[in-house]
């Protein structure tokens, strides 16, 4: 009853709305997917490697200066 009182415009409005609506959540479940399937990779690789911090240096960050002439 109420599709008849509405116009062919919003009919067709309201079903282009559904379709962007699935489309989104197709979309969100293919990234949902892609993300298990990079953290099962990240679990086959191993632990991640401990980082050496230190909090002085004798000299200037390697790297980062270009090399003196």
């Amino acid at each position: 009853m109420r599709a008849r009182r509405l116009s062919a415009g919003e009919r067709t409005r309201i079903a282009s709305l559904g379709g962007k609506a699935r489309s989104a959540s197709l979309q969100a479940a293919r990234r949902v997917a892609a993300n298990f399937r990079y953290a099962a990779l990240l679990d086959l690789r191993g632990a991640a490697a401990g980082v050496t911090r230190l909090d002085s240096f004798e000299d200037r960050l390697p790297g980062i200066y270009p090399a003196e002439i």
